[in-house]
């Protein structure tokens, strides 16, 4: 008889939408191996029998071969690795300290990486898939969120990569794009932007992006906790899943790239 319930390592699973979807995952009788750098966030795992937590820094390999000889020990294989381990990081290019861009793809690309290479065996084992967690930012980039987008055009390059290569094993990856949901992203977010209000040759564009953040409405975790199930569970699952996305700046992907730019400047 085919089992019909998962074994999923979900990383960044303490907070916002890795909390979701491995709450959501468990609830729905799933196996989710919740893992995070940060243990006291994992504690609350600790009561239920459908979740295991294991302290995890996605950004040190140490850490990350210690959590899969743990996995190794605790289940054998696993069904899906869901990489959703990430931070934000934002303001001018030319303007944000090259150490702020090494952190940022040191989480969320390589992070990515690091962790994917290291469950592999454990994944192909079970003939799993791999869910990638990616942005509507990941499509189109827009001033002063240039450093976060990098990253998830990276995530999307990696995840078609892989995708191409893992068909050849019959096993899937799948891409998530969330567009604004509400975890702590936003308040780290506008926290970013602070420093770059004064001092910032672009400091009269980036209050005008303040401002849009203020009336920004931003959705449940929970619905990107639907997709990553539909991603994880699905015989046949969608390349990727968008998730809350913004029609108007959905809008703006199909114009020619002049008239973008001419919108971004004029009407931002």
């Amino acid at each position: 008889m085919k089992r019909t319930s998962k074994i999923v390592l979900v990383t960044g699973a303490a907070y916002g939408i890795g909390q979701a979807i491995t709450e959501y995952l468990s609830q729905k009788g799933d196996f989710v191996i919740a893992t995070d750098y940060d243990a006291e966030g994992l504690v609350k795992y600790n009561s239920s029998e459908k979740t295991h937590a294991i302290e995890m820094d996605v950004t040190n390999q140490d850490s990350i071969q210690k959590a899969v000889s743990e996995v190794e020990k605790l289940v054998g294989g696993i069904d899906c690795i869901v990489n959703n381990a990430g931070l934000f990081i934002g303001g001018p290019l030319v303007e944000v300290d090259f150490k702020d861009f090494q952190k940022l793809f040191d989480v969320n690309v390589l992070g990515y990486l690091r962790v994917t290479q290291a469950f592999y065996q454990l994944l192909k084992t079970n003939k799993g898939r791999v869910v990638n967690m990616s942005s509507e930012v990941g499509r189109i980039a827009f001033p002063f969120n240039g450093p976060y987008s990098m990253s998830k055009y990276a995530i999307e390059a990696f995840s078609d990569s892989l995708r191409r290569e893992f068909q050849f094993l019959d096993m899937k990856v799948v891409i998530i794009q969330p567009g604004a949901i509400r975890t702590s992203l936003p308040e780290v977010t506008v926290k970013n932007y602070q420093k770059y209000m004064e001092n910032s040759d672009f400091k009269e564009e980036i209050s005008r992006v303040w401002k849009v953040l203020e009336t920004e409405r931003y959705a449940d975790p929970i619905f990107v906790a639907k997709k990553v199930y539909k991603a994880v569970h699905k015989k046949k699952p969608k390349l990727r899943y968008k998730v809350k996305n913004n029609k108007q700046r959905g809008f703006l992907e199909y114009l020619p790239v002049s008239w973008t730019d001419f919108l971004i400047k004029n009407f931002i």
